[in-house]
Protein backbone atom coordinates (compact mmCIF):
# COMPACT_ATOMS: atom_id res chain seq x y z
CA UNK A 1 0.00 0.00 0.00
CA UNK A 2 1.38 3.22 -1.12
CA UNK A 3 1.72 6.47 1.18
CA UNK A 4 -0.36 8.38 -1.00
CA UNK A 5 -3.27 5.92 -0.50
CA UNK A 6 -2.71 5.93 3.13
CA UNK A 7 -2.84 9.30 3.46
CA UNK A 8 -6.01 9.25 1.71
CA UNK A 9 -7.50 6.51 4.06
CA UNK A 10 -6.31 8.68 6.87
CA UNK A 11 -7.68 12.09 5.44
CA UNK A 12 -11.34 10.65 4.48
CA UNK A 13 -11.73 9.22 7.80
CA UNK A 14 -11.37 12.31 9.62
CA UNK A 15 -13.26 14.12 7.36
CA UNK A 16 -16.34 11.56 8.43
CA UNK A 17 -15.36 12.24 11.94
CA UNK A 18 -14.97 15.65 11.15
CA UNK A 19 -18.05 16.52 9.85
CA UNK A 20 -20.29 14.20 12.08
CA UNK A 21 -19.03 15.97 14.36
CA UNK A 22 -19.39 19.51 12.65
CA UNK A 23 -23.59 18.18 12.49
CA UNK A 24 -23.29 18.28 16.08
CA UNK A 25 -21.71 21.06 17.67
CA UNK A 26 -19.95 23.13 14.26
CA UNK A 27 -16.69 22.90 16.71
CA UNK A 28 -13.12 21.59 15.85
CA UNK A 29 -12.55 18.42 17.03
CA UNK A 30 -9.95 17.82 19.87
CA UNK A 31 -7.92 14.78 20.41
CA UNK A 32 -5.86 14.85 23.38
CA UNK A 33 -2.91 12.37 23.19
CA UNK A 34 -1.47 10.87 26.59
CA UNK A 35 0.25 6.96 27.76
CA UNK A 36 -1.17 4.16 27.83
CA UNK A 37 -1.73 3.99 31.63
CA UNK A 38 -4.35 4.32 34.01
CA UNK A 39 -2.96 7.52 35.17
CA UNK A 40 -2.29 8.92 31.80
CA UNK A 41 -5.52 8.62 30.21
CA UNK A 42 -7.07 9.95 33.91
CA UNK A 43 -5.10 12.82 33.42
CA UNK A 44 -6.42 13.63 30.19
CA UNK A 45 -10.25 13.21 31.80
CA UNK A 46 -8.95 15.96 34.23
CA UNK A 47 -7.60 18.13 31.66
CA UNK A 48 -10.88 17.64 29.20
CA UNK A 49 -12.63 19.37 32.43
CA UNK A 50 -9.75 21.92 33.73
CA UNK A 51 -9.74 23.31 30.09
CA UNK A 52 -13.51 23.42 29.63
CA UNK A 53 -13.63 21.50 25.95
CA UNK A 54 -16.57 20.24 24.61
CA UNK A 55 -16.82 16.57 25.48
CA UNK A 56 -18.76 15.80 22.19
CA UNK A 57 -15.60 17.45 20.01
CA UNK A 58 -13.06 15.62 22.56
CA UNK A 59 -11.60 12.83 21.98
CA UNK A 60 -8.64 10.75 24.30
CA UNK A 61 -6.36 8.62 22.00
CA UNK A 62 -3.49 6.86 23.80
CA UNK A 63 -0.07 7.32 22.39
CA UNK A 64 0.31 7.72 18.80
CA UNK A 65 -2.09 7.25 15.34
CA UNK A 66 -2.89 8.49 12.32
CA UNK A 67 -3.00 12.10 11.93
CA UNK A 68 -6.05 13.78 11.41
CA UNK A 69 -5.79 16.91 9.62
CA UNK A 70 -8.75 19.05 10.96
CA UNK A 71 -8.01 18.09 14.19
CA UNK A 72 -6.14 20.02 17.35
CA UNK A 73 -3.65 17.97 18.74
CA UNK A 74 -2.85 18.59 22.71
CA UNK A 75 -0.18 16.46 24.33
CA UNK A 76 -1.05 15.65 28.10
CA UNK A 77 1.66 14.89 30.23
CA UNK A 78 0.78 11.93 33.24
CA UNK A 79 -0.10 13.76 36.34
CA UNK A 80 -0.25 11.29 39.50
CA UNK A 81 -1.78 14.59 41.37
CA UNK A 82 -4.87 15.47 38.59
CA UNK A 83 -5.29 11.57 37.94
CA UNK A 84 -5.81 10.60 41.72
CA UNK A 85 -8.52 13.78 41.69
CA UNK A 86 -10.53 11.63 38.49
CA UNK A 87 -10.30 8.23 40.21
CA UNK A 88 -11.10 9.97 44.29
CA UNK A 89 -14.25 11.51 42.18
CA UNK A 90 -15.35 8.34 40.26
CA UNK A 91 -15.37 6.02 43.90
CA UNK A 92 -17.33 8.85 45.58
CA UNK A 93 -20.35 9.55 43.04
CA UNK A 94 -20.18 5.54 41.58
CA UNK A 95 -18.55 3.58 43.83
CA UNK A 96 -16.37 0.68 44.07
CA UNK A 97 -17.11 -1.47 41.69
CA UNK A 98 -17.15 1.13 39.11
CA UNK A 99 -13.62 2.20 39.65
CA UNK A 100 -12.55 -1.50 39.46
CA UNK A 101 -14.29 -2.05 36.22
CA UNK A 102 -12.73 1.04 34.90
CA UNK A 103 -9.82 0.28 36.08
CA UNK A 104 -9.59 -3.32 34.39
CA UNK A 105 -10.94 -1.87 31.31
CA UNK A 106 -8.00 0.74 30.97
CA UNK A 107 -5.71 -2.65 31.22
CA UNK A 108 -7.60 -3.85 27.98
CA UNK A 109 -5.07 -3.91 24.98
CA UNK A 110 -7.87 -1.71 22.86
CA UNK A 111 -6.73 1.75 21.23
CA UNK A 112 -9.97 2.78 22.13
CA UNK A 113 -10.38 2.23 25.74
CA UNK A 114 -8.97 5.82 26.55
CA UNK A 115 -11.97 7.29 24.61
CA UNK A 116 -14.66 4.53 26.02
CA UNK A 117 -13.64 5.80 29.63
CA UNK A 118 -13.47 9.42 28.95
CA UNK A 119 -17.03 9.52 27.61
CA UNK A 120 -18.29 6.83 29.89
CA UNK A 121 -17.39 9.58 32.90
CA UNK A 122 -18.86 12.47 31.25
CA UNK A 123 -22.11 10.72 31.04
CA UNK A 124 -22.00 9.84 34.78
CA UNK A 125 -21.04 13.38 35.99
CA UNK A 126 -23.39 14.86 33.47
CA UNK A 127 -26.39 12.77 34.82
CA UNK A 128 -27.55 10.90 31.54
CA UNK A 129 -26.96 7.89 33.60
CA UNK A 130 -29.34 7.05 36.50
CA UNK A 131 -28.90 4.84 38.76
CA UNK A 132 -25.62 2.44 38.41
CA UNK A 133 -23.04 3.82 36.17
CA UNK A 134 -21.93 0.10 34.78
CA UNK A 135 -25.47 -0.97 34.64
CA UNK A 136 -26.00 1.29 31.66
CA UNK A 137 -25.59 -1.06 29.01
CA UNK A 138 -28.00 1.11 26.60
CA UNK A 139 -24.57 3.30 26.44
CA UNK A 140 -22.58 2.28 23.91
CA UNK A 141 -19.27 3.48 25.34
CA UNK A 142 -20.87 2.40 29.64
CA UNK A 143 -20.92 -1.24 27.50
CA UNK A 144 -17.79 -1.11 26.00
CA UNK A 145 -15.75 -0.60 28.89
CA UNK A 146 -18.08 -2.97 30.89
CA UNK A 147 -16.50 -5.71 28.04
CA UNK A 148 -12.95 -4.81 28.02
CA UNK A 149 -13.66 -5.08 32.03
CA UNK A 150 -14.46 -8.49 31.95
CA UNK A 151 -12.37 -9.52 29.37
CA UNK A 152 -8.86 -8.59 31.62
CA UNK A 153 -10.97 -10.00 34.29
CA UNK A 154 -11.20 -13.04 33.10
CA UNK A 155 -7.66 -12.97 31.99
CA UNK A 156 -6.22 -12.12 35.41
CA UNK A 157 -8.61 -15.11 36.42
CA UNK A 158 -6.75 -17.59 34.36
CA UNK A 159 -3.11 -16.11 34.87
CA UNK A 160 -3.80 -16.83 38.61
CA UNK A 161 -4.81 -20.34 37.52
CA UNK A 162 -2.58 -20.89 34.73
CA UNK A 163 0.95 -19.12 36.00
CA UNK A 164 4.15 -21.65 37.04
CA UNK A 165 6.55 -20.34 39.35
CA UNK A 166 10.13 -22.00 38.95
CA UNK A 167 12.89 -21.53 41.62
CA UNK A 168 16.19 -20.25 40.23
CA UNK A 169 19.56 -19.30 41.22
CA UNK A 170 19.26 -17.44 44.70
CA UNK A 171 16.23 -19.10 46.01
CA UNK A 172 13.83 -16.83 43.83
CA UNK A 173 10.85 -17.78 42.61
CA UNK A 174 10.10 -16.79 38.85
CA UNK A 175 7.16 -16.75 36.32
CA UNK A 176 7.43 -15.30 33.27
CA UNK A 177 3.98 -14.65 31.27
CA UNK A 178 2.60 -12.48 28.18
CA UNK A 179 -1.25 -12.22 28.40
CA UNK A 180 -3.24 -10.56 26.40
CA UNK A 181 -4.39 -7.86 28.50
CA UNK A 182 -1.82 -6.48 31.29
CA UNK A 183 -2.75 -7.51 34.06
CA UNK A 184 0.68 -7.87 36.35
CA UNK A 185 -0.74 -5.43 38.76
CA UNK A 186 -3.72 -7.03 38.91
CA UNK A 187 -2.48 -10.96 39.90
CA UNK A 188 0.96 -9.65 42.25
CA UNK A 189 -2.12 -9.08 45.38
CA UNK A 190 -2.83 -12.63 44.77
CA UNK A 191 0.02 -14.37 45.22
CA UNK A 192 1.70 -11.31 47.70
CA UNK A 193 -1.28 -13.02 49.78
CA UNK A 194 -0.24 -16.81 48.70
CA UNK A 195 3.35 -16.84 48.91
CA UNK A 196 4.46 -13.57 51.88
CA UNK A 197 7.64 -15.30 53.07
CA UNK A 198 8.53 -15.62 49.29
CA UNK A 199 10.90 -14.12 47.38
CA UNK A 200 9.14 -14.24 43.47
CA UNK A 201 9.09 -12.32 40.14
CA UNK A 202 6.24 -12.25 37.26
CA UNK A 203 7.89 -10.75 34.26
CA UNK A 204 5.40 -9.87 31.95
CA UNK A 205 7.93 -9.86 28.71
CA UNK A 206 5.68 -8.77 26.51
CA UNK A 207 5.07 -5.61 28.13
CA UNK A 208 8.73 -5.18 29.97
CA UNK A 209 6.84 -4.78 33.11
CA UNK A 210 7.40 -7.27 36.23
CA UNK A 211 6.32 -7.24 39.81
CA UNK A 212 8.32 -8.10 42.50
CA UNK A 213 7.78 -9.16 46.17
CA UNK A 214 10.54 -9.24 48.47
CA UNK A 215 10.16 -11.76 51.49
CA UNK A 216 8.14 -10.16 54.40
CA UNK A 217 7.28 -6.92 51.99
CA UNK A 218 5.20 -5.41 49.56
CA UNK A 219 5.02 -6.06 46.30
CA UNK A 220 5.77 -3.21 43.33
CA UNK A 221 5.92 -3.33 39.65
CA UNK A 222 9.20 -2.22 37.88
CA UNK A 223 9.47 -1.25 33.94
CA UNK A 224 12.33 -3.36 32.80
CA UNK A 225 14.87 -1.80 30.17
CA UNK A 226 16.52 -3.84 27.49
CA UNK A 227 18.70 -5.38 29.44
CA UNK A 228 16.90 -6.49 32.25
CA UNK A 229 14.15 -8.31 29.88
CA UNK A 230 16.58 -9.96 27.83
CA UNK A 231 17.36 -11.28 31.32
CA UNK A 232 13.98 -12.14 31.89
CA UNK A 233 13.90 -13.54 28.93
CA UNK A 234 16.67 -16.09 29.39
CA UNK A 235 16.00 -16.98 33.12
CA UNK A 236 15.19 -20.74 31.97
CA UNK A 237 19.21 -20.98 32.01
CA UNK A 238 19.09 -20.20 35.30
CA UNK A 239 17.34 -22.86 37.14
CA UNK A 240 18.29 -24.91 40.07
CA UNK A 241 18.97 -28.50 39.80
CA UNK A 242 16.57 -29.48 42.25
CA UNK A 243 13.82 -27.17 40.07
CA UNK A 244 14.80 -29.13 37.15
CA UNK A 245 14.03 -32.44 38.82
CA UNK A 246 10.92 -31.58 40.40
CA UNK A 247 9.84 -30.14 36.96
CA UNK A 248 10.58 -33.36 35.21
CA UNK A 249 8.57 -35.27 37.87
CA UNK A 250 5.83 -33.18 37.16
CA UNK A 251 5.91 -33.41 33.55
CA UNK A 252 6.14 -37.46 34.38
CA UNK A 253 3.01 -37.42 36.83
CA UNK A 254 0.55 -35.08 34.43
CA UNK A 255 1.56 -37.40 31.75
CA UNK A 256 1.46 -40.67 33.75
CA UNK A 257 -2.28 -39.97 35.12
CA UNK A 258 -3.77 -39.55 31.74
CA UNK A 259 -5.65 -41.97 29.97
CA UNK A 260 -5.12 -41.83 26.01
CA UNK A 261 -8.42 -43.75 25.02
CA UNK A 262 -10.14 -40.58 26.92
CA UNK A 263 -8.16 -37.98 25.45
CA UNK A 264 -10.25 -35.18 24.22
CA UNK A 265 -8.41 -32.14 22.97
CA UNK A 266 -11.23 -29.94 21.95
CA UNK A 267 -12.22 -30.34 25.85
CA UNK A 268 -9.17 -29.57 26.77
CA UNK A 269 -8.61 -26.53 24.74
CA UNK A 270 -11.68 -25.41 26.32
CA UNK A 271 -10.15 -25.05 29.77
CA UNK A 272 -6.91 -24.56 29.07
CA UNK A 273 -6.35 -22.75 25.63
CA UNK A 274 -3.08 -23.43 23.72
CA UNK A 275 -2.02 -19.58 24.11
CA UNK A 276 -1.07 -20.27 28.16
CA UNK A 277 0.41 -23.44 27.63
CA UNK A 278 4.12 -22.04 26.40
CA UNK A 279 5.15 -21.14 29.94
CA UNK A 280 3.49 -24.00 32.01
CA UNK A 281 5.69 -26.44 33.69
CA UNK A 282 3.76 -29.32 32.72
CA UNK A 283 3.75 -28.72 29.10
CA UNK A 284 7.64 -27.64 28.78
CA UNK A 285 10.08 -29.53 27.09
CA UNK A 286 12.40 -31.79 29.03
CA UNK A 287 15.46 -29.58 28.32
CA UNK A 288 13.70 -27.33 30.29
CA UNK A 289 13.37 -24.41 27.04
CA UNK A 290 9.80 -23.04 27.37
CA UNK A 291 8.34 -23.42 24.27
CA UNK A 292 6.84 -19.96 22.66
Amino acid sequence: MTVTVLISMAVTGCMKRQSLSGMEGGMEETILVCEDSIEGVLTAVYCAYEWKLNHNETRVQIGEADLCMFAVYREVKTDSWRAGRVAATIRKRFGEEAWEDICHALAAEDPEKGQAVYQTIVAGISGKVRGRLMGALANDDVRRVFELSRHVYNEAHRMKQFLRFREVEGGILFARIEPDADVAALIMPHFADRFPLENFVIADTRRAVAGIHAAGKDWFLIRMDIETAEQMESMEEHYTEQEREMAELFRHFCHTISIRERNNLRLQQQFLPLKYRGFMTEFAKKDDKMRL
